[in-house]
């Protein structure tokens, strides 16, 4: 297959655009944190296929993430920012391959450009992008799986369709079974639009199988013979089948989740890929059938499991990118009613509008830039309304967004990134060599930048979260309950880090008497227990 000039151009351009600040980023908890030291371990132990935190295996998610992060600390060292370059990385390389295929399956370049361009510059994407997280390397292997397979079919060619399969196996070492079961239902349901029984039977060629088999089969086989049933609990049983039947967090667990989040996930081009649904409608093609049943298809699953992420219909972009880029090149074709260009308009002035304000109410960061280019990005914008520049107007869109989301990286993300990371307090905790506690809550973060064991104590008088019990399996840092913490700490000098949020609690516990304060930040007050009491001011 012809590799386009553009999708070159889309790889490494998206590719500064992604990497440009996550030096500034750190590691933040609780989940980005998980995969950093998660695969920091696996640099360390030379384990390059049992994933372990804190020493023990861990079964959360497949290793190809890890094998990413722990394969970029090798060549870059063990720092923020190789940990943030494979999604960054896996990021361009989506772009490029959206580019790719609209381009080779439509013919049509135009709209391979539109739909590269929205997926790109989707906030979804953009956060992700900057990310610690599996999703990206996911997506990417959706936007192989979907383009070649949707190819295959539409050809009838088999050649594509074992190419999807081993963007599923990709998938698979991604994510889970979700890599491969996802695409296939979403596949039948298409071919049974289709009403055709021959796509039914492309869709299951052998050599596809066997493909598919020779990526993922080999990590899933050796996990079993390693840890046998241990894993097939752990993997299948909590981190699959658990999360569909029993929600981690009850609390987010609503029909209308994914609904709601929809039209954020896709901003400033929300506008464009609804009306590109709305058009797309009236001619009904093959492509914008499959688009529609796999975006929407994707948001049903999703809605129909227990467990609720924001991330978990991300690779949903992928189709809705194809019809915003739709919806982008009706808005602008010859004759078209200028006043629709709104639709366009309207998200883009919505989220910038909403940066700006919120900025204002942000107690950190230089936020003139971001003022100035809202300010001339409406000025430039208007400008193209009025003068008719058809073309210019989502050209304008893509450029202006990009250039404030970077500004909202350095003067807004990057702080508040600091307030969700141990980063700040760091330096008090390697000054003193005694055990160090994390009193109702954890910073996984703080044994990544450290390497010291840092031990959970569980508090009596905060609210447990309601939730099944199943769900206390996830976790395998050193846990103690007040009872056994408090028999520990009256003998030894230890630190004590309590969120300020938490701090009400700790009043209510007779662990209070044992501490005075070592140090104060923004997120947290440090304890110290033990003989040689001092304060961090009196050192």
């Amino acid at each position: 297959m012809k590799i386009h000039r553009l999708s070159i151009v889309f790889f490494i351009v998206t590719l500064v655009m992604y990497v440009a600040g996550n030096v500034s980023l750190p590691i933040t908890d609780p989940v980005e944190s998980a995969y950093a030291l998660t695969a920091k371990e696996m640099v360390i132990s030379g384990d390059w296929l049992s994933p372990q935190i804190f020493h023990q295996y861990w079964y959360d998610k497949p290793a190809l993430i890890y094998w990413l992060i722990a394969l970029s600390y090798k060549l870059f060292g063990i720092s923020d920012f190789a940990a943030r370059l494979p999604s960054g990385l896996l990021g361009a390389l989506s772009v490029a391959w959206m580019y790719q295929l609209v381009r080779s399956i439509s013919g049509r370049r135009l709209l391979a450009i539109w739909s590269a361009i929205v997926l790109g510059t989707s906030l979804e994407f953009w956060i992700l992008a900057h990310g610690i997280v599996t999703d990206m390397a996911l997506l990417l292997a959706s936007v192989g799986t979907f383009g070649y397979a949707y190819r295959g079919l539409a050809e009838g060619r088999t050649k594509w369709i074992v190419i999807a399969y081993l963007f599923a196996g990709i998938g698979v070492l991604a994510k889970g079974p979700v890599g491969i079961v996802l695409p296939g239902l979403l596949f039948l349901v298409y071919a049974g639009v289709m009403r055709s029984w021959r796509m039914v039977r492309l869709l299951f060629p052998w050599q596809g199988i066997l493909v598919f088999l020779l990526v993922a089969g080999p990590w899933y086989g050796y996990m079993y013979h390693t840890h046998g049933q241990a894993f097939v609990d752990g993997f299948l049983g909590l981190h699959n089948i658990g999360r569909a039947l029993e929600s981690e967090h009850p609390a987010d667990n609503h029909w209308w989740y994914y609904l709601a989040l929809f039209p954020a996930a896709s901003l400033p081009w929300t506008g464009a890929v609804i009306y590109g649904m709305y058009y797309g409608w009236r001619q009904r093609s093959d492509f914008y059938l499959f688009s529609m049943i796999a975006g929407w298809g994707t948001i049903l699953f999703y809605t129909l499991m227990a467990t609720k992420y924001p991330t978990y219909t991300f690779i949903s972009l992928v189709p809705f990118s194809f019809l915003g880029a739709v919806g982008i090149v009706k808005l602008l074709r010859i004759g078209a009613d200028r006043r629709l260009w709104w639709i366009l308009m309207g998200p883009t002035f919505f989220l910038w509008g909403l940066l700006a304000v919120g900025s204002y109410f942000v107690g950190w960061g230089f936020w003139y830039l971001l003022y100035v280019l809202v300010g001339v990005g409406i000025v430039l914008l208007l400008a193209c309304y009025f003068n008719g520049k058809r073309y210019l107007l989502p050209a304008v869109i893509g450029l202006v967004t990009m250039l404030i989301a970077g500004v909202v990286i350095y003067e807004g993300v990057a702080p508040l990134v600091i307030r969700r990371s141990s980063v700040d307090y760091v330096p008090a905790v390697e000054a003193f060599r005694g055990q160090v506690y994390y009193y109702d809550g954890y910073s996984t973060s703080l044994v990544y930048y450290t390497d010291r064991e840092v031990i959970r104590i569980n508090s009596d008088y905060a609210p447990e979260e309601k939730r099944s019990a199943v769900w206390n399996g996830k976790y395998k840092m050193p846990i103690v309950s007040e009872q056994e913490a408090s028999a520990h700490l009256s003998k030894e000098q230890a630190l004590v880090i309590v969120p300020r949020r938490s701090l009400k609690y700790l009043q209510q516990s007779p662990l209070m008497g044992l501490f005075r304060v070592y140090a104060e930040e923004p997120g947290v007050i440090i304890f110290m227990t033990g003989s040689g009491l001092v304060t961090m001011g009196d050192n």
